[in-house]
């Protein structure tokens, strides 16, 4: 974690930006997440914790760390983003349960064979690649059965 908190820092000051209490905090914070987590989620474990954060500067640093390769945003629903922390560059993909928003990394070998197959025909260089599986976790698909029928 250490690494990433001082690439962060050498990143800020390299652009002139100031590395906060804040700021350090929200990263810390993200070090400690296993799971995908919006915005507010973190603010939410931030302001538990007694941390003393603004909204807004939860919302910029994440612009920040996104922008430094620290954190991956992606879209669930139309303008309801997630996140992960980086802790590795292994191509995945998510599965996204339309019930309850839950999301789930999986990776396979496929994903290797269609990044091959893809920039072959294509004379395309592919930087990484991102799929979303949108349907039910297990959780919400048993609860659909086991809801009483009226």
């Amino acid at each position: 974690m250490q690494k990433e908190v001082d690439q962060f820092k050498n990143t800020l000051a390299s652009r002139g930006l100031k590395n906060t209490r804040e700021r350090e905090m929200i990263l810390r914070e993200l070090e400690l997440r296993k799971a995908h987590f919006n915005a507010e989620e973190l603010y939410d474990g931030l302001r538990r914790k007694g941390a003393k954060v603004s909204r807004p500067t939860v919302y910029r640093t994440l612009k920040l760390l996104e922008t430094f390769h620290l954190v991956k945003r992606f879209n669930i629903w139309e303008n309801c983003y997630y996140y992960e922390f980086v802790r590795y560059e292994q191509d995945h993909g998510h599965l996204i349960c339309e019930q309850c928003g839950k999301v789930f990394d999986f990776s396979c070998r496929s994903l290797e064979s269609l990044k091959a197959e893809m920039t072959k025909h294509k004379d395309f260089e592919m930087d990484r690649i991102c799929i979303q599986v949108f349907g039910l976790c297990k959780n919400c698909q048993k609860a659909l059965t086991d809801r009483p029928r009226t």
